[in-house]
């Protein structure tokens, strides 16, 4: 497969698709026999209702879009292996090469977040695209409904019209020499999307009971001894203004509201928070703290970031082993064939720093003796900085302590 065939195909599949809408009068038994087309390798249909569904549940949506944002932040770099027994100058080589190479990579951030998607939609290939000296310098991502397969643990091939049904003898295999793919087999957007197709039929149901019970019955009593040809008028100024008309009414003409006692009765909202619920739990791991609304705003904002911050360790983890096994592994057995391994890219999983607290650490370091590289301080905090050529004066010393003065002991204490 050329690194860009299935930008040939994009636009054809994406045109017929755009057309189709999988929401449109999705029930239950639909989406199980989607659910159950995809454990057979049978991707497309899903995987286009899973992006409707990102893009119109608004807790999924949220959800999504946080742990992709707490990725984007996150530093890369180059380490090497503990108890390397090999001299160091063999890993600072292989070092240079990993650099140079993801340094190559114009759209790694992008790469990355795409990666992640695997955890909602179950599977995720980058295509490497390379320059005429072979150098990777793309990782252009493949839209999941492009990929089809004769069973959970067969090869992925390549469905180039994103047609429903499994794959044709005729789809290349995909090339894992080309390619930098993820899977997961328990993506978080099958719970989802069951989720969303019951909060849409309790939402039908919700409005239904608005409109039903959400004003309450009028009617209005005739004054006395109305003719009988004169209640049609009265019925129609009854119509109208349950039609929300202005006007008035003959006098003696009275208006009546009925509260029939059901409209307290409202189970749809419960309903549809357990569904918003259980969205979360299954993005999140558990942590329901991501909902939290009581307590102070530090707090609440506390928990949250905790809660993200937990899965972004994890996310980054996972995500990093992706590329030393597929990325880092054979481009290190090009480059020194029959040598131990002893580089490797690593994602930061820790947060990034406030530009406040990396100048304080710089601060202490620079009192303590040592300097930090200034290009580094800058990236870091995002000024401009130089060297000056005078001491940093010493810290405070802390007051010296009065001395404690001797009493006569007293009588309770004798």
């Amino acid at each position: 497969m050329k690194p860009s065939s299935y930008l040939k195909n994009l636009q054809l599949s994406t045109n017929w698709r755009a057309q189709y809408n999988p929401l449109r009068g999705l029930t239950i038994a639909q989406l199980v026999a989607m659910l159950e087309a995809a454990e057979r390798g049978n991707y497309a249909q899903l995987q286009w209702l899973f992006r409707f569904v990102e893009k119109r549940n608004p807790i999924l949506r949220a959800v999504l879009q946080r742990r992709q944002a707490s990725l984007t932040r996150l530093d890369w770099d180059i380490r090497f292996r503990d108890g390397a027994t090999t001299p160091r100058t063999l890993a600072a080589r292989q070092a240079a090469v990993l650099r140079e190479a993801y340094e190559g990579i114009g759209n790694l951030r992008e790469a990355v977040t795409f990666l992640a998607l695997a955890e909602f939609r179950g599977y995720a290939h980058l295509e490497r695209h390379f320059d005429s000296r072979g150098r990777t310098v793309r990782l252009q991502p493949v839209p999941q409904w492009f990929w089809a397969r004769l069973g959970p643990e067969a090869p992925w091939q390549y469905n180039a019209q994103a047609r429903p049904g499994l794959p044709m003898p005729s789809d290349p295999v995909l090339d894992p020499s080309r390619f930098i793919f993820r899977e997961n087999d328990s993506p978080i957007d099958e719970i989802a999307v069951i989720a969303h197709v019951r909060q849409s039929l309790s939402q039908k149901d919700w409005d239904g009971f608005v409109e039903t019970y959400g004003l309450p019955p009028l009617f209005l009593e005739l004054p006395p001894d109305i003719p009988a040809e004169r209640e049609a008028e009265y019925q129609a100024q009854a119509e109208a203004i349950i039609g929300d008309a202005r006007g008035t009414i003959p006098h003696g003409t009275k208006i009546h509201t009925v509260d029939s006692g059901s409209r307290g009765q409202n189970p749809f909202a419960e309903h549809l928070r357990y569904q918003d619920e259980m969205i979360v739990l299954a993005a999140t791991g558990g942590k329901l703290t991501v909902l939290a609304e009581s307590g102070s705003g530090t707090l609440a904002g506390s928990a949250h970031q905790k809660a993200f911050d937990d899965i972004t360790e994890s996310e980054a983890a996972l995500i990093s082993e992706i590329f030393q096994q597929q990325f880092d592994g054979p481009l290190l057995a090009k480059h020194f064939p029959g040598q131990p391994q002893l580089a490797y890219f690593e994602l930061a999983a820790t947060r990034s720093l406030d530009p406040a607290d990396v100048i304080d650490q710089a601060l202490k370091l620079a009192r303590a003796g040592y300097e930090i590289d200034p290009a580094e301080l800058a990236e870091k905090t995002g000024y401009r900085v130089r060297l000056r050529n005078y001491p940093i004066p010493p810290l405070p010393k802390a007051p010296t302590p009065l001395p404690e003065i001797e009493t006569e002991p007293t009588l309770h204490e004798i």
